[in-house]
């Protein structure tokens, strides 16, 4: 990001009712329309804006292998693999190029923290709203400051 998008993270973070307004505002929007789990480290804009972390054994680079037929999930089988979605929609959404976005595993440091703030302070990777995939670098790589 930029050094303003990371002075306003930084602000933010500083104080605990502008840090915990920031996660509220968040997960009012993302949690009913994107089933967002609040990790932290979102990675919507890459994964057809279906929210991985649905998966039960939460895997956020592909399906584990044991999906079922028609694209059930394995651990239930009365759900549809969150992956198989993902795919479905990527290809209707023609980002199909996205899905080979590698993500490094979950820091679970950053759950219940603001993944826009995160993403501000360059802690995780920026929004991309484009169908190619870009390669970005990270800035960060410590927490937010614990509250």
């Amino acid at each position: 990001m930029s050094k303003l998008s990371e002075a306003i993270a930084s602000f933010c973070e500083k104080y605990a009712l502008l840090n915990k307004s920031a996660v509220v505002a968040e997960n009012i929007v993302k949690k009913p329309v994107f089933g967002c789990q609040d990790c932290g480290q979102c990675v919507l804009s890459h994964d057809a804006f279906t929210c991985p972390m649905r998966c039960p054994k939460q895997i956020r680079n592909g399906p584990c292998g044991g999906t079922r037929e028609k694209g059930f999930c394995e651990v239930y089988p009365d759900r549809r693999c969150i992956w198989w979605l993902i795919n479905e929609r990527s290809k209707k959404m023609g980002r199909q190029g996205k899905l080979r976005k590698y993500h490094i595993p979950v820091d679970r440091r950053l759950e219940r923290t603001s993944a826009w703030l995160n993403m501000f302070a360059g802690r995780i990777l920026p929004m991309d709203l484009g169908k190619e995939l870009k390669e970005v670098e990270l800035i960060k790589k410590d927490p937010p400051p614990m509250r």
